[in-house]
């Protein structure tokens, strides 16, 4: 009740003594400017006009701009330190000034409109709305709100920043929607006149760059970049002064100004820098792109100056083309022709607009990801798989394209494609590290704007991704064999008895092998069995398959090798051992065409008994995406039949393996372990959907989306392996075996 009554009297004073601070101050700020306006009459500079809203004589009511800025912006910081008094948060002060400072002026020009134009109250209205001073000063008193503002609750908060990305786009789309209207009129008194018919029209033409980049800027805003912040409220403050500048629009400056104020005033939701990486390129390409600009211009000047039989001039070249830069007329304009003076400007500033809109892309873009092998990283990466790599994905965090996030004990194996840190499964180490291990990583990719994605997460750490805010999703489903009660008998089991039956009086016999003794010899012959059966394709995976066959060595990877009744390799099986739970992970099964059919469930067959003599537990086969739903029957409502035939269609377009998948796995009798996609907005899942197809290497070009060296040079083909020795050719070429290939 107390707390309620305290909370009752604040607002109170609030609503009481922000009004009267409002009115005091600007009430003594207009009569100080009539009380200077005699002493800085002669002041150099442009005029502000309709200052002083009772004098109607010619000139009189205008005020050198200079002062008029100095005057509401000591006004704007008294009053910022009033809101600071009242304990009212930078977002609230700055709105709560622009509007209010900027409400007052317009009574006060109406009423004064009124009292001396005799006219009614009504018609007052709309020439009090155009009185330039208004938004200088709502804009100046709106700025001190947000700068000194109280700091409380200044804490970063998602929702605010997405609000105001939104608010960014939206300005950005004021802008080049205005664009489209052309608003005759005279911009700001002297300023017009100081380049007859330039002004109007430069303002007309920089807003659709400008639009543009605040567009772009947003999309780092969305990030926190700190970069796009500054971009957005350079842009903001510069887009308000052209819509008043080529009209005036002041309905478009308005909004584009109390966004620059929100902005401010939220500065703290966007502490990220940006990658120190793009900061050179942005620059050579922004010098690039304007040097072009320059060359173009004086080309086109002599081009047409020599055409038309009039001498050139470098300095008078070089002069039209930087006022083009602008969107000025050249100055030579009575010689050169009204065509090409029209034309002339517009194209040099675009092709300097595309300069700046390319470098501003650059330069807010997502930190890359860098990767750079290290032999002591990567021992230690491995450790922890081998001591706690229990899931079934979890040696699949060895891959070459992945990074590590490591700490303490607990390791997240990564990589970002485009700006979505891609996460394969769930993070290896102790459980009760999983939590604090995701929260510095989450920390470490939002501050260089990635966006989040886990593929592949089990049901294990389902709690721990929702307490982060973060939203399982379900994805499909792994199928597990398990090694002890797997048993060829029952009509369940008929398929794979058959295959078995059928090698086995063909005279296949197999052979396990540990991947570090296999013997040179036979490690050119798999090498070539993979890239024999990839036929030039690419080797796909990321989340549950490895990308070589000797990634893994030692006792950390099993091969299952078959051959024929000649002796000569037909096929084999590739899995990763994880220790901690006793599995093996089927990582790829490549085999020569013309195998008998049934050749590949008769290899699994083979490991399950090979496995059970080993004392593993269990046999991770591959993962069937959405295999709920593929595995039933005919789909009983309308919304299940068209997820069906949507996922049917991706298949055949992408050549992918789904419900055949589901299928094969069957003839063994699995259970199922379900698992999940993790995002941090639901929103995000078209993106994270492109970003893991492209990861997986599913999509068209997929090393294009990926980026540039997707592996680092040292994993490359035809580099050495980590352990120095020399590596099969074609060994990173592809594979397959959770991505579904049989």
């Amino acid at each position: 009740m107390a707390s309620r009554r305290q909370a009752l009297l604040t607002a109170t004073r609030r609503a009481v003594l922000l009004p009267a601070a409002i009115i005091l101050i600007t009430t003594l700020t207009t009569g100080w400017l009539y009380w200077v306006r005699e002493p800085v009459a002669s002041w150099p500079g442009p005029r502000a006009a309709d200052v002083l809203p009772l004098d109607e004589l010619a000139g009189h009511d205008r005020v050198p701009l200079i002062v008029c800025i100095m005057a509401f912006g000591l006004a704007g910081v008294t009053l910022g330190l009033v809101t600071r008094a009242l304990r009212l948060s930078r977002l609230s002060a700055g709105l709560c000034l622009a509007l209010g400072v900027g409400g007052w002026l317009f009574a006060v020009d109406a009423v004064s409109l009124f009292i001396v134009r005799q006219e009614p109250l009504s018609a007052t209205l709309r020439p009090a709305a155009g009185v330039q001073a208004i938004y200088l000063a709502a804009v100046m008193a709106g700025a001190g709100g947000a700068l000194l503002g109280h700091r409380g609750g200044s804490a970063r908060t998602a929702g605010t920043a997405r609000l105001l990305t939104a608010m960014v786009a939206v300005g950005g789309l004021v802008n080049l929607a205005s664009a489209l209207f052309r608003r005759p009129g005279q911009a700001l008194g002297t300023v017009e006149r100081l380049g007859p018919g330039v002004v109007h029209p430069a303002a007309h033409v920089l807003v659709v760059p400008v639009g543009a980049l605040l567009l772009i800027a947003s999309r780092g805003l969305a990030r926190g970049n700190r970069r796009a912040w500054q971009l957005s409220v350079a842009l903001l403050g510069m887009s308000a002064v052209l819509h008043v500048l080529r009209g005036p629009d002041y309905a478009a400056a308005i909004v584009t100004a109390l966004i620059a104020v929100a902005l401010l005033a939220r500065r703290q939701d966007f502490p990220f820098s940006g990658d120190p990486g793009a900061q050179p390129s942005a620059v050579v390409r922004l010098t690039g792109l304007l040097a072009l600009a320059v060359g173009y211009g004086l080309i086109a000047i002599f081009v047409y100056r020599t055409a038309a039989g009039v001498s050139f001039s470098l300095t008078a070249a070089s002069a039209d083309t930087l006022r083009g830069l602008i969107g000025m007329r050249p100055a030579g304009e009575a010689y050169l022709g009204r065509g090409f003076s029209r034309w002339f400007p517009l194209s040099v500033l675009s092709i300097a607009a595309i300069g700046l809109i390319w470098a501003a892309d650059v330069w807010l873009r997502p930190w890359r990801q860098r990767i750079f092998p290290d032999a002591g990283r990567r021992e230690r990466a491995a450790q922890i798989v081998r001591q706690w790599g229990a899931d079934t994905l979890a040696p699949f965090a060895m891959r070459a394209d992945k990074d590590w996030f490591i700490r303490h004990r607990t390791l997240i194996a990564f990589r970002v494609v485009r700006d979505v840190a891609v996460i394969g499964g769930d993070p290896v180490g102790p459980p009760q590290q999983a939590g604090q291990a995701l929260d510095e990583f989450l920390a470490y990719a939002r501050s260089r704007g990635w966006h989040v994605a886990v593929l592949g997460a089990s049901d294990r750490l389902l709690q721990t991704y929702r307490d982060r805010a973060l939203h399982p999703i379900y994805h499909g489903d792994e199928a597990i064999i398990d090694v002890p009660s797997f048993s060829l008998d029952g009509r369940p089991m008929r398929t794979s008895r058959q295959a078995v039956h059928r090698l086995e009086r063909r005279g296949y016999r197999t052979e396990a092998m540990w991947a570090g003794d296999v013997p040179p010899a036979l490690r050119a012959d798999l090498a070539a069995l993979d890239k024999a059966w990839l036929r030039g394709g690419v080797r796909k995976g990321f989340t549950m398959e490895l990308d070589s066959l000797f990634r893994l060595g030692g006792t950390d990877a099993v091969f299952l090798i078959g051959r024929d009744s000649s002796g000569q390799l037909a096929g084999c099986l590739h899995m990763a051992v994880c220790g901690p739970s006793r599995s093996l992970s089927l990582s790829s099964m490549p085999r020569k065409p013309g195998t008998p059919n049934g050749f590949s469930a008769w290899l699994i067959v083979n490991a399950v008994w090979w496995a059970r003599r080993n004392g593993f537990q269990h046999l991770s086969l591959n993962f069937a995406p959405f295999a709920d739903l593929l595995s039933a029957g005919t789909p009983s409502s309308s919304a299940q039949r068209l997820k069906r035939g949507a996922l049917l269609s991706l298949k055949h377009a992408l050549a992918l393996q789904l419900d055949n998948l589901v299928r094969f796995d069957r003839q063994f009798s699995p259970h199922w372990q379900s698992r999940y996609v993790v995002v941090e907005h639901r929103t995000d899942l078209p993106r994270i959907a492109f970003a893991a197809m492209a990861a997986e290497g599913y999509l068209p070009h997929a090393d294009l989306v990926r980026g540039a060296n997707w592996l680092p040079d040292a994993d490359k083909p035809g580099a050495p392996p980590p352990d120095g020795a020399a590596e099969p050719a074609g060994a990173h070429q592809a594979g397959s075996g959770k991505s579904g290939r049989r």
